[in-house]
């Protein structure tokens, strides 16, 4: 699994970027489904967001700072309840 934690931080990273998109991983996370599933509420949170992101910069910030953090918790093979436990409502 922590290959696959590992490619879940890297396309995150991307959907920071905004060079990939969330709602298409969340409709159909392929291999990645078991690492996915612990944190896809909160992930579908932010993929409804970017409408609030684009006219808030500290809620932009907040949301941010939050996907970091799920990013580096994937990166350390965090168990899938530290995983859920990341926020994006601040």
């Amino acid at each position: 699994m922590q290959s696959k934690s590992s490619d879940l931080a890297m396309y995150l990273e991307r959907v920071l970027e905004r060079e990939s998109s969330l709602e298409q991983l969340l409709r159909s996370p392929g291999s990645m489904a078991m690492v996915v599933e612990p944190c896809a509420g909160n992930l579908w949170h932010f993929a409804a967001d970017q409408d609030i992101r684009d006219r808030d910069p500290g809620y932009r910030d907040m949301q941010e700072r939050a996907m970091r953090r799920l990013i580096e918790l994937l990166r350390e093979g965090a168990s899938p309840e530290e995983l859920a436990k990341v926020s994006f409502l601040g």
